[in-house]
């Protein structure tokens, strides 16, 4: 969206932590911030699509990160980034979780030219899948495709520039350390001067592994086309986004691909916001006896109150429209259970 536009895509990196970061650091051309969030989830009804055996499931979170920039020279800057998220159990006992999930970490140069960054990343693709990413319990499934337009993504090289304040153009490159792991992605976001934005991308990957046949060892390639659009007027947003792509395996038959995501936020001036999300995703095995099966296909509602910028409220509803006995895989296996939708309580602290 134009946020997306208006500033480089380091930089949107850094804010999406929280835009509330507090800068504790400043000295000689230095600086340092901190920001997070501290978030209560919690589901009933359904957890994934299955019944929840007891009240509630705890989807609860903590980020913690931490951004840093030096200037060098006028035109010449230095940056960095981390970011954690520690969960909680899944078992219902007190017992503390190990689960600290590293997000981001890279580090880079700024120039008068563009930015450039390596480490966990963000590869080009995702400034489009955002467009739509919208959802409190569920939408940017598109980007999980394949990991060269997926976010978050370990040894990445990014390169990302601005052109004239309505050109975003974003590559990226993947140095996997596993045999057949490279890929590479370029993408580009231009916003209109009356509210639309519209985005293209594209990425590749090789892949080692067919994970919708168990998993196994299997060399190939997989590729993914993107193409989003947003609209902003007033206090209405909407997006929408496609993509669509292939898994080519060497000695297996393809898997093809299609998604589609859309979204809308309506923001009232009392600090109440209503939002809706639809998402689709569909995997089709082209082997014998392969069909089609729906990773994704529901409707999402949420209601969220912004007690100020930094705490908010939200209640969610994620309205499931797959059916017990729908494929779940490839290989034929059928959805075990009744398909229950979510209903979602939250609180979100930002600092």
């Amino acid at each position: 969206m134009r946020k997306a536009i208006l500033a480089s895509a380091v930089l949107a990196a850094m804010v999406s932590g929280s835009v509330l970061a507090a800068e504790v650091y400043s000295k000689d051309g230095t600086t340092l911030k901190i920001g997070g969030r501290a978030e209560f989830r919690g589901d009933f009804i359904g957890n994934g699509g299955q019944e929840i055996e007891g009240s509630m499931a705890n989807k609860s979170r903590f980020r913690l990160n931490v951004g840093g920039e030096t200037q060098i020279a006028d035109g010449l800057t230095g940056f960095g980034f981390y970011e954690a998220e520690q969960g909680v159990n899944s078992s219902g006992d007190n017992t503390p979780t190990n689960n600290l999930k590293q997000r981001y970490m890279f580090a880079g140069i700024g120039t008068q030219f563009g930015d450039i960054s390596f480490g966990k990343q963000d590869t080009a693709g995702v400034q489009i899948s955002q467009m739509s990413d919208d959802g409190q319990i569920w939408t940017g499934g598109q980007k999980t495709f394949i990991n060269a337009g997926n976010e978050q993504i370990n040894n990445t090289i990014a390169y990302s520039n601005v052109f004239a304040d309505v050109l975003s153009i974003k590559a990226s490159a993947i140095a996997a350390e596993e045999k057949n792991g490279n890929g590479y992605g370029l993408s580009g976001l231009y916003a209109t001067p009356f509210g639309l934005d519209i985005g293209l991308g594209y990425a590749m990957n090789d892949v080692s592994k067919d994970k919708f046949r168990g998993n196994v060892d299997e060399t190939g390639s997989a590729n993914q086309f993107i193409g989003g659009l947003s609209y902003s007027i007033a206090s209405l947003t909407l997006g929408g986004t496609y993509t669509q792509g292939t898994y080519d395996f060497d000695n297996a038959s393809d898997v093809d691909y299609n998604g589609v995501e859309l979204s809308g936020t309506y923001k009232f001036d009392n600090g109440f916001r209503i939002m809706a999300a639809y998402a689709k995703a569909q995997y089709e095995g082209k082997g014998a006896g392969e069909s089609k099966y729906d990773k994704d296909d529901f409707f999402e509602l949420t209601g969220q109150y912004h007690f100020n910028k930094s705490l908010r409220t939200y209640l969610s509803y994620k309205i499931d429209n797959r059916s017990k006995g729908d494929y779940s895989d490839i290989e034929n296996d059928k959805i075990a259970y009744d398909v229950e939708n979510t209903l979602r309580l939250g609180l979100r602290y930002d600092f």
